[in-house]
């Protein structure tokens, strides 16, 4: 699986990583994490990202590389490396215009959805994050897990599996944690930055939606839609937002949950969750060009935020009226 990456990696010199827009800790540890390794052989690499870091994961050593992403392509890029992004749109416009001129393109990443748009796709959807996959790929490349390696990957990893709870936690995934805080990482630091500091503004805008949460469909569908002008009523900004939808799928008796969000540039944003493997929210993703996983799936639409909440919902509707309530 990996000696073709290796080999590209071996033979160039100069490279770019970049992550999906709006950036959560598996991009964000991955990209550092592969940026240090790299880094260490000598390589020239820089890191780029559409968005800013989000204030949860500035503490990671290697997080202040990470840089916007730049108008053209460097003339002397030898290869793009992807991480953690299914869709090359979800990039964003100007890094899509820089994959499109890059000499060699590299996607690696553990999404079922993914396009396979890269020169080298190195694609294991069994994996739990794409930091568990640049971590086996460090051991082939023979490079040590430095503590700083070690703070992003476990960001990347815990973030993605919800902290070991989601059935994605499998034994090798607990080893390969194991061995991520063998390298001298303070997990308990760690963990109290990922999970226990939240902004003031975030706690808003989760009062926000539990005071305009809607449930249907015998208590198991919860959602809650966005409407444009609420992050400047309630005074927030878009990193406050990110995790909204995992704050409705923890009620009891919900099997899937969705958050839609009417964003600036006229699209709606949606965020889907699933506790129950009978709904699978990455197949309702993909009847509206979206991707994901089985339990945790996004898209972005063009139209109404009324009509396509109902159009998205109808199709949740629809499955969940298969399944009986607990």
């Amino acid at each position: 699986m990996f000696a073709p990456l290796v080999a590209q990696l071996q033979q160039h010199q100069r490279l770019g990583i970049i992550a999906h827009f709006r950036p959560d800790g598996d991009a964000i540890g991955s990209t550092i994490a592969l940026g240090l390794a790299l880094r260490s052989l000598g390589k020239h690499v820089r890191l780029w990202n559409e968005d800013p870091v989000p204030s949860r994961y500035t503490f990671l050593r290697g997080a202040e590389l990470i840089e916007p992403v730049p108008d053209t392509c460097p003339a002397d890029l030898d290869a793009l490396i992807c991480l953690d992004t299914g869709d090359w749109k979800r990039l964003g416009d100007r890094a899509c215009a820089i994959l499109a001129a890059a000499p060699c393109k590299i996607n690696i990443d553990h999404h079922g959805t993914n396009t396979r748009y890269g020169d080298c796709n190195i694609i294991d959807p069994g994996c739990a994050a794409t930091g568990y996959i640049i971590q086996r790929l460090l051991h082939h490349l023979g490079i040590g897990i430095t503590p700083a390696i070690a703070a992003a990957l476990y960001t990347a990893i815990s973030t993605d599996t919800g902290s070991f709870q989601y059935s994605s936690t499998t034994p090798d995934v607990m080893i390969a944690a194991a061995e991520l805080i063998a390298a001298g990482i303070d997990v308990a630091d760690i963990n109290r930055r990922l999970y226990q500091e939240q902004p003031l503004s975030t706690i808003i805008v989760q009062r926000e939606v539990l005071n305009r949460l809607v449930i249907e469909e015998r208590g198991m569908l919860s959602h809650y839609s966005m409407e444009a002008g609420t992050k400047q009523r309630l005074g927030i900004n878009l990193e406050d937002t990110k995790d909204l939808v995992d704050i409705i799928r923890v009620i009891r008796g919900v099997k899937a949950s969705a958050i839609f969000e009417d964003l600036e540039d006229g699209r709606i944003r949606i965020s889907l969750r699933s506790k129950d493997p009978r709904v699978n929210v990455a197949d309702v993703a993909r009847c509206f060009d979206g991707g994901g996983h089985s339990m945790a799936a996004g898209i972005r639409m063009r139209g109404s935020l009324a009509d396509c909440r109902e159009r998205v919902l109808n199709e949740l509707r629809r499955i969940l009226r298969t399944l009986p309530a607990d």
